[in-house]
């Protein structure tokens, strides 16, 4: 029997990189949005002109140069992740909820508020703000009548000779009779049937994602005669991915030969340690006006993958058979886009602050490299697929001391090129904060939508998932002054 003719071998590097280094993992890790603190949530994220506050070191961190006291905070987040997909006749929901620190971080400040020019306040900040949260569950379902994951495993495994299949997928399938005969081409290429290739069957995929990006800061800033700010950080980005997901086909009508259906499992685990620095300025021309502006270099991260596949196939009596998939491990580098960050902020009679950043990212020129592996293919991927856009926030406060009440909304533009998918996204924020000499509580609730299309396989064989995510948060900031 051909499963016992498997020859084992070598696992080909190539064939290794291509399972989890790709241009979705590029987008997954350039995709950021400062959460912070919850003031800084409930007006939106539109601080890089506002300053004074410590999501400042991620966004503008001249913003630092605004503090004139010491300052500590810490901000307990309630995250929320609900997915709804529609496929076809089926329309499903996930759900799942994180708790998390948005942020924590220390502000000393030196010098004195005496001097009425020159260099007044240098201040000093160091701290952690979480940058992306991804803890999400989602839920697909659907009936397909005219291919299957085995239509597009034919198409990976055209040409090669069944002891070079790829270990995490094809070969599984090969083994399990899921791909079976090959059959030698006039041309000499050799292709393989399958019993599944025309569809015909119940599929469903369930995947879990969790892990998060946080950013550990270390910023300098200063203050000039209260009309010019100026600040740099040095940033320690450090993040982990988990993805587990099941999917199946099924043959509900019994139409397939000693089949009932297969589940196939994955997993994912990443681990990047990362560095960038970050440099702005703030100008008060006018006491009720202000601009910034801030650049944001690269990240430059060192990655590290761990996955491994199992493939489970049923069979009609009642018995099922099992293989994993060798346990696959790889080490590589990842650079991010550039940002820069614009931002203006109005003062009306102080009563009220009102606020705007615009956010400019090329998402089209993240890479990827290794020392072993040039990922052509892949950074071609990510130069065709993605392309530079601009984010938009805007955020404002009403302050009837001691309390202040704010609200935001940010759109974030499709990273997509040529409107091949979706993804842009909404944000809409509120918050309430109370404050005194030394003491300072923020409340804040964000709410977003975000539309994409999802595939389950080749998108030439099968139509997308159209995914809506809804995400709630609600954070609490608290903070001494001193």
């Amino acid at each position: 029997m051909k499963k016992y003719l498997y020859i084992f071998g070598i696992i080909v590097l190539g064939i290794t990189t291509a399972y989890a280094q790709n241009s979705m993992e590029v987008l997954r890790y350039s995709q950021t949005s400062v959460g912070g603190t919850a003031r800084s949530l409930g007006f939106g994220g539109a601080f890089g002109a506002v300053g004074a506050d410590f999501s400042s070191l991620s966004i503008n961190p001249a913003g630092i140069g605004l503090y004139k006291k010491s300052e500590f905070s810490a901000t307990p987040t309630l995250y929320i992740s609900q997915v709804k997909s529609n496929m076809n006749a089926y329309s499903t929901q996930a759900n799942k909820t994180n708790f998390n620190m948005n942020n924590y971080g220390l502000i000393l400040v030196s010098g004195s508020g005496k001097k009425k020019e020159g260099w007044k306040y240098f201040q000093f900040g160091i701290g952690v703000n979480r940058l992306a949260n991804f803890n999400h569950q989602y839920l697909i379902e659907n009936d397909n009548p005219t291919s299957s994951l085995m239509t597009d495993y034919q198409l990976q495994a055209y040409g090669t000779e069944p002891e070079n299949l790829d270990p995490f997928s094809t070969d599984l399938a090969w083994y399990h009779y899921l791909l079976e005969d090959t059959v030698r081409l006039a041309n000499g290429a050799l292709a393989y049937t399958s019993p599944l290739a025309d569809g015909g069957i119940y599929q469903k995929l369930s995947k879990t994602t969790w892990g998060s990006i946080n950013e550990l800061n270390i910023s300098f800033g200063s203050t000039y005669s209260d009309i010019f700010y100026i600040g740099g950080s040095v940033g320690f980005p450090f993040l982990r991915y988990f993805e587990q997901s099941m999917y199946l086909e099924e043959d509900k009508a019994d139409t397939i030969n000693n089949f009932y259906k297969y589940i196939k499992d994955d997993y994912l685990e990443t681990h990047g340690n990362g560095v960038n620095f970050k440099i702005g300025v703030i100008v008060r021309p006018m006491g009720w006006f202000r601009v910034g502006l801030a650049f944001h270099s690269p990240t430059w991260y060192s990655m590290n993958d761990y996955y491994y596949s199992d493939l489970t196939r049923y069979y009609d009596d009642g018995t099922h058979e099992s293989k994993k998939s060798p346990d696959g491990r790889y080490d590589y580098s990842l650079n991010t886009p550039m940002k820069l960050v614009g931002s203006a902020t109005f003062t009306i009679a102080r009563f009220m602050l009102i606020s705007a950043d615009v956010e400019m990212i090329d998402y089209s020129s993240g890479r990827l490299s290794a020392y072993d592996y040039q990922f052509s293919y892949e950074n071609e991927q990510v130069q065709t697929k993605y392309k530079a856009v601009l984010n938009y926030k805007v955020g404002a406060e009403i302050r009837m001391r001691p309390i202040s009440f704010r609200a935001g909304l940010d759109y974030f533009s499709s990273p997509y090129a040529d409107n091949i998918n979706s993804g842009d996204m909404m944000k809409a924020s509120a918050g309430i904060g109370y404050r005194d000499r030394s003491i300072f509580v923020d409340l804040a609730y964000v709410y977003s939508l975000k539309r994409e299309d999802f595939y389950l396989y080749n998108p030439d064989l099968i139509n997308p998932a159209n995914l809506n995510t809804y995400t709630h948060q609600v954070a609490l900031s608290i903070g001494y002054r001193f």
